[in-house]
């Protein structure tokens, strides 16, 4: 239930931002991307919540220039 509310946030979060595309290639080639959030912490939240649903690891990557940081999980 977490997963499927995360997923649908992040969703709709990415659908409104532009830029996305280019992100995977500074996480890693194994890394998958989930979405962008407005803060650090927000993006630690959902990283730690995909750890607790099985993924191995997450990181919280800061977009230069911008608040935001980009969720990728492996």
């Amino acid at each position: 239930m977490r997963k499927l509310a995360a997923l649908l946030t992040t969703a709709a979060a990415a659908a409104t931002l532009v830029g996305i595309t280019g992100t995977t290639a500074q996480a890693g080639a194994e890394s998958t991307y989930i979405g962008r959030y407005a803060g650090k912490s927000a993006c630690v939240d959902a990283g730690q919540q995909y750890v607790r649903e099985g993924y191995k690891s997450y990181s919280c990557l800061v977009q230069p220039g911008t608040p935001y940081y980009d969720l990728f999980v492996s």
